[in-house]
Order: C-alpha cells, then structure tokens, then sequence
C-alpha cells in the first residue's frame, strides 16, 4: 500500500474509532457498533480504491495487509464501541443517594408494604409508588380522556386506599368486641383455621386474629365475604349506604385498624392474601400482571382457562381439601378471575371439582366455572330469565349516564344492582343444591360481590352510582345474614365480612395528576434505549417491565431508571393525543411519583429494619386515621 492510502486508511480507522465511542455514548454499544461498521467499510473500499492496480496475478502479500487492515478496524471499532458504552456508564450520577431519598420520601410504613409484595422472577423491574390522591392510567384511557375523567385506579400503598373492614360474626362463639391492633388480610386465613380447630395449616405471614376463641365444636360452615372496593374511604363517604353492615359491625368482633397489608393495594393481591395468609412476596400473585419468563401476561391467564397454579402455596381451601375432601365442601362464588385466590385449586371436595364462579361479560353474559377442566357451577344455577327480571323491576336513576360509555356490551351489567341482586339468588341456590352447612366438617364459602369497585371504576367512587352498588351490596349481606341465623343455630356458623382495598376519588377533585403509561414508555425509551432495542417492554399501573439486554447495551442499571424519574413531571408525561381540555393546566409541574424503586433496591433492603427511614413526607395527608366507632 502506497504511503497515502496508509494515511488515509488510518485517517478513516481514528474516524472510526471516534464514530464507534461517540455513538456507543449517546444511543449505545450496539448502535455503537453499527456506526463504527458502516465507517469501516467506507474505509475499506476506499483502500482498495486507492492501492495501485497490480501488473499480473495478486500478490499474497498484498491480500494479507488488507485481511490486516480488515481484523485491525474491526479490532478498533470493538474497542471504540466499548470504550463509548463504559464512558456512558462511568459518567451517570450514582443513583443510590437518589432512591434513598426516594424511600425516605414515603416513610417505613409504604416501603414495608412494598417490600411485602416484591418476588423476583413475578414483580416488574421497577415499582412505581404514585404520589397520593394520583392515578394510573390504561392506555385506552389516556387516548379517550375526558375533563374530569371519572375513571381511576388504586394501585397505590397510601392508607386511604389499605384500610378496610375486617368483622368476625359468628354468633355463639365470638363475643362483640372493638380492637384497635395492627390486622392484615393475611390474618383471615389462620383466623378460619383456628375457628375450624385446623392444626394443619401454617400461614406464611398471618396470624389469628386476636381475641378469636376456639370453640370446642367447630361450626358446621364459614363465609368469607368480600366487599371489592369496599375499603374504609368508601364506607366512610356513603355512610348511610350500608345500614346492615352496620348492625353486623355493633354483633361482631370488628378490628377497625385492619389494612389489605401489601402494594398495589389491588384485587388480585389481596385476594390471594386472603386465601393463603400470605403476603404476594410468598403467594406469587404480585399484581394483576405477572412476569413468566421474558413475557408479561395476567395473573391466572384467561378468564374461563384460569390457572391457579399461579398461586405458589397453598390457600386455607387447599390444606382443608387434602384432609377432608371426602367429608366437607369448598367454593367460590365472585365475579372476576381475580377472586379464584381465595380458593385455589381447592381439591376434590366430596369426590367432585370445587365449585368456582365468575361472571363471563366478554363471552356468554353468565356465569361460568373459572376453568371447566378444574371447577364447576353449583348444582342449581338461576336461569338467566331470573337477572332480566331484576332488571326489568330496576328503575335506573339516569346518573352520570355520559360515561355509560366505559362499560360497553356485556360490561354494561356489572354497574347496576340487578346483577348485585342476581349474585344472591345464586349464592342462595348453592346452599339450597350443595348442601353448604351439612356435612360432616366445616364448609368454607368464599363469596366477593365485585360491583363496588367495577362501579368506581367507570364513574368513580365519588358517583352516586357507586353508592347505589354498595347500598345493593349491603342489602345481599344482610339476605346472607338472616339466611344463615335461620337455618344454623349459634355456633354452627361464621361470618367474615371484608373489603381488599379502598379507591380513589376523582383525579381531578382530589389534587393528584394521571399517569399515561403511553408517553412514560416513550420517554423512557427515549432516554436509555437505542435505535434497535427498546429499553421498556411493558408499563401497569405500578410497575415497568425492562429488557435487560436493552439496558445493558445502554449501559444503564435499573437503579439508573429509577432514579432518572425522580424529577419526572406532570408536563413530561402527556402525549399528543390527550384531549387539551382534559389536561389539569395548572399542575404541570407536579411530580406523578412519590418514589421509583427498582428491584435491585428492593432486594437490598433484605430482612432489615427499615424504621429508619422514617414516617415519610406523605403520612399527614394520606391516611385518616382508624376510623370512628358509628355502629
């Protein structure tokens, strides 16, 4: 090679090198290294261009100078893409003082219940802790948002949302009592046990509930009744909305500083806390959406298929079964996938599939078993001509009528009392079919009446439709109730009635902002992902799921992610396609986030104690205290 096709070749190596390290700095080693590959091959061609044309056959000599040149750019665009990666990662501010901050922010109480809920291999690579009175949204909300949008969700550690009712009625064996210690949910599972007189189950993280006697004849059944979205906060606003709760609250054992126990403060959660008396760290059930493998789906899979395999130990239903399946009877009647937790497979009681039911709103308008292949529907189920009765005898008050539009189809039946009403006749045909209360041991009822919830879904808590539901709901508990006084006598029953969570007022009426998962997934994107990988690969409501890969061609940590959302604001969070008159103008530099913790911090916090970090900045303005005595 000529002496200036030698400086030109090196000109273009160093041209390389430098397009290598600028690139790998700014979008990536793997970007890195596609910049460093098209100069290099610039610079070979321009070589073999620039060489004198050989007089006769091509000398081996000049072949090997040119695989030479070829091994030694590729040499130096690895080097320079590497060198470009490492820059980037020396050069990022240690996250760590910044997520400690971020813990100290929501206090030791939040942090707690966050810890409760994180399982490696389930939980999302960074846990999203809304800042209070905030809100996630879905996708589909955020491209068809209204101004005061109703629409909210609860996935949220805050106390308004975690306290909820727990009442034990059992009348014969629990005398009426008030109790003001910390409960959990996980405490209803061993609570049942020791009501049962059953030794063989060990709940991972509850405890009986205290004050809770043995009796020396265990009752002949036991129903757990779940009001969804039931939590203190909405009891407290529609306080002449459930007049038999209160009557049931004035006979019962109440424990009025109960808490669902662990964050997101959602359905699947807690019930799945219910049923095992553990916590989501040990349950498995982290969230609605879980991550398996290098995908994210919904907890327990289709509703209709439902796999509750997901559930990693086994509920209160499952130890029970394996000792009493040929004497006693286990089920489930809810209305969504989610309240399967409870249950669990729940065995083979008296040599048949458990009965476990939801409502099939996207296929058939009935109710269905959660999986035809492991459960079934009562013996007798009210014909459907039963619910349009109800429905013909309902006079709908016509509130909030335009965001009818939230609940279309099928869905449209969960907001309304008929199918409240439709839900009893069926729990009534099962006593009546199943013979729930007749057999040899203790029966165990699970019941969730999810309309509450739903109902503050789509119009909100803060809607007179919500009241309406929870008004229905009660009348259901009080049917319950008197059906269970008149067919067994005291001390051949139990009531457990219970809420899994709270809900959240209007977004706009409260003082929070919306989070869009559409834009937050951009951003992030755009901020540590490159032009081929992307660095998000989903966003929920309290999580974000990452793409190691993607991060490690960035040359960025989790903690990094987390940290960089410190300082994310209101106004870096909304997308084009929001509605301008839906935008809260005057907040937009609100943070959305209270705290961003990764996994890799979540883990380190290990078994310690963490009253160090102290009651947070948010305890004044997020929980209202152990509610009044009104009963």
């Amino acid at each position: 090679m000529d002496p200036s096709a030698k400086r030109v070749f090196l000109f273009l190596t160093l041209a390389e090198v430098f397009v290598a390290v600028v690139v790998a700095f700014e979008r990536g080693l793997i970007a890195g290294i596609i910049g460093g590959v098209i100069v290099l091959v610039v610079a070979m061609l321009i070589a073999a261009w620039m060489r004198p044309r050989p007089e006769g056959p091509s000398s081996p000599g000049r072949r090997r100078v040119l695989g030479f040149m070829g091994i030694a750019g590729i040499a130096a665009l690895a080097g320079g893409a590497g060198v470009g990666r490492a820059l980037r990662r020396l050069t990022r501010p240690d996250p760590r003082p910044v997520l400690d901050a971020m813990a100290k922010d929501i206090g030791a109480d939040a942090l707690e219940l966050v810890r409760r809920t994180y399982r490696a291999g389930r939980s999302g690579d960074l846990q999203l802790v809304l800042a209070p009175w905030s809100s996630s949204n879905y996708p589909q909300e955020s491209v068809s948002l209204l101004p005061h949008d109703p629409r909210s969700s609860h996935a949220l550690p805050w106390m308004y949302l975690e306290r909820v009712p727990i009442a034990i009625h059992a009348p014969g064996i629990v005398e009426p009592s008030d109790a003001t210690e910390r409960v959990t949910l996980a405490d209803l599972a061993p609570t049942t046990a020791h009501l049962m007189g059953f030794d063989g189950f060990e709940a991972p993280d509850g405890v009986p509930l205290p004050r809770i006697r043995r009796p020396s004849t265990p009752p002949k059944v036991i129903v757990t009744f779940v009001i969804d979205g039931g939590g203190w906060n909405v009891l407290t606003h529609w306080k002449d909305a459930w007049p038999n709760l209160r009557r049931l609250l004035g006979e019962s054992a109440v424990y009025r500083n109960a808490i669902t126990g662990s964050f997101p403060a959602v359905t699947a959660c807690a019930h799945a806390t219910i049923g095992t008396g553990a916590f989501p760290r040990t349950h498995g059930i982290t969230g609605h959406n879980l991550r398996d493998g290098d995908t994210v789906r919904k907890a327990y899979g289709t509703p209709g298929r439902a796999r509750p395999s997901d559930i990693l130990v086994p509920t209160l239903a499952d130890a029970w079964m394996h000792v009493a399946a040929g004497t006693c009877w286990v089920g489930e009647i809810g209305y969504q996938i989610w309240h399967l937790g409870m249950l669990g497979r729940g065995g083979m009681p008296l040599g048949q599939n458990p009965v476990a039911v939801y409502w099939d709103e996207a296929r058939t308008g009935s109710w269905q078993p959660q999986n035809p292949d492991l459960y079934r529907l009562p013996n007798d189920v009210p014909p459907l001509d039963v619910l349009q009765e109800h429905q013909a005898s309902y006079q709908d008050p016509g509130v909030d009528g335009q965001f009818d539009r939230f609940a279309p189809g099928l869905r449209a039946v969960c907001c309304s009392p008929p199918i409240i009403q439709y839900q009893g006749d069926l729990i009534e045909a099962a006593f009546d079919s199943e013979g729930i209360g007749t057999h040899d041991g203790t029966d165990l009822l699970y019941v969730n009446y999810k309309s509450p919830d739903y109902t503050g879904h789509v119009y909100n808590m803060l809607s007179l439709r919500t009241k309406f539901a929870l008004a229905a709901v009660d009348e259901q508990l009080g049917r319950l109730s008197r059906m269970l006084g008149s067919r067994f006598a005291p001390g051949e029953y139990a009531l457990i009635v219970t809420a899994d969570h709270g809900q959240c007022p209007t977004v706009d009426v409260a003082g929070g902002v919306r989070l869009d998962p559409i834009q937050l997934q951009e951003d992030l994107n755009r901020e540590f992902g490159g032009p081929i990988l992307d660095v998000v690969t989903s966003v929920v409501p309290s999580e974000v799921y990452l793409d190691g890969t993607a991060l490690w061609d960035a040359g960025a940590t989790r903690d990094d992610v987390a940290a960089f959302l410190r300082d994310y604001r209101h106004r870096d969070n909304i997308g084009p396609y929001v509605s301008r008159d839906a935008i809260e103008w005057n907040r937009l530099d609100q943070r959305p986030f209270a705290a961003v913790l990764s996994t890799e911090y979540i883990e380190g916090l290990g078994d310690r104690d963490l009253s160090g970090f102290g009651p947070g900045r948010y305890f004044a303005e997020t929980d209202p205290g152990i509610p009044a005595i009104t009963w």
